[in-house]
């Protein structure tokens, strides 16, 4: 009798996938030359080592894989038939269908593709090219021969090839001075005191768009806002102290890189619209006794130009500028009872770091 029950129980115990059934999958990390891929299917789903399937959409196939590394929530699987490598990118949706082995040729004169054929169809999933994802370091070590030594090695030596999942980025720049300076005649005591420095202090926030597959990917928004103080001093000893408290608005654009790449300087244009407020000062010298001139006013403006960003896995960034800078700064009324407008306008070059979270 418990014969009886073992034969009946045995095909509920291998759970694995009959030929032709299908799941929905996810597409959670693909390699450089997109032929092998991480699917958030497992065991726990009936795949097993060596199954074949069909990547499907509804256009049609996408591609013909093999499985050859699996833990009970993921799967790696080795694409020998790429069909439309534009529907192979991550976060993907689509069907996974298992099919009947293929026989896979190593005469290239009988191949069909000569390309769709790997050299490699099973092995470490460090020899194709696949970190393993979140959840993934459940795989079972023992039935899968691979030590605890190894599968540490292996998760410290992948890295993400993309941080999409991390959208917004938090910017800084900073450039500050604090000199002073002194100027006197060569004849009698007269002499002018003053500041002699420049602060340039921004922070700004980066949003970008989760969805690669969407025309709007390469574009991401920012808002930034600046404190800048500018103090110089005359030979005569004259006085002048501007500052600048403004706030910017901006898309940039990355025509010919994913912004979400890792280790790579990706090019991008920027442009913004500036606004803000300014107040300006003018002292003949602290040791003359004449009285401060000051008025306080609004900026407008805007900023053009473009650059490159470097990111590293971990979401640590840089980023350099070079644009084309305008501010027009209107004042009111000073102690004079005259009104004056201004404008700052000229090229600039800036480095910033960040943090994409």
């Amino acid at each position: 009798m418990k014969l009886i029950w073992l034969v009946l129980l045995f095909p509920i115990l291998s759970f694995g996938l009959e030929v032709d059934e299908k799941l929905t999958i996810r597409l959670l990390k693909i390699s450089e030359s997109k032929k092998t891929v991480m699917v958030n299917r497992g065991t726990e789903d009936g795949i097993v080592e060596g199954d074949h399937a069909k990547f499907i959409v509804t256009a049609g196939i996408v591609a013909r894989s093999v499985c050859v590394k699996v833990s009970p929530t993921r799967s790696v699987w080795s694409i020998y038939r790429l069909v439309n490598a534009d529907f192979i990118l991550n976060d993907s949706v689509m069907t996974l269908k298992i099919t009947p082995p293929v026989k896979i040729t190593k005469d290239e004169t009988q191949s069909i593709v000569q390309e769709d054929t790997p050299s490699n169809l099973g092995g470490d999933p460090a020899n194709l090219g696949i970190p393993l994802a979140d959840g993934a370091q459940d795989l079972n070590v023992a039935s899968d021969k691979m030590s605890a030594a190894d599968l540490k090695a292996l998760e410290e030596s992948q890295i993400p090839l993309s941080i999409v999942e991390k959208n917004l980025e938090l910017y800084g720049l900073i450039n500050i001075s604090g000199l002073s300076s002194n100027s006197k005649t060569n004849v009698g005591d007269q002499a002018f005191n003053s500041s002699q420095s420049f602060h340039h202090i921004g922070l700004g926030v980066e949003y970008y768009p989760k969805k690669e597959r969407e025309w709007f990917s390469n574009f991401s928004l920012l808002g930034e806002f600046t404190i800048q103080k500018h103090d110089s001093q005359a030979y005569n000893g004259a006085g002048i102290t501007n500052d600048v408290n403004e706030f910017s608005l901006g898309l940039n654009w990355h025509p010919t890189k994913a912004p979400s790449m890792v280790s790579e300087f990706i090019p991008y244009f920027h442009t913004s619209v500036n606004f803000g407020a300014v107040r300006s000062t003018y002292k003949a010298g602290t040791n003359t006794g004449t009285p401060e001139l000051s008025s306080s006013g609004k900026t407008s403006g805007f900023s053009i130009g473009g650059g490159y960003k470097f990111f590293t896995h971990k979401g640590f960034g840089a980023r350099f500028i070079a644009d084309y800078y305008v501010r027009s700064e209107v004042y009111q009324e000073d102690d004079l009872s005259k009104i004056h407008n201004k404008k700052v306008g000229g090229p600039r070059l800036l480095l910033a770091f960040s943090y994409r979270f």
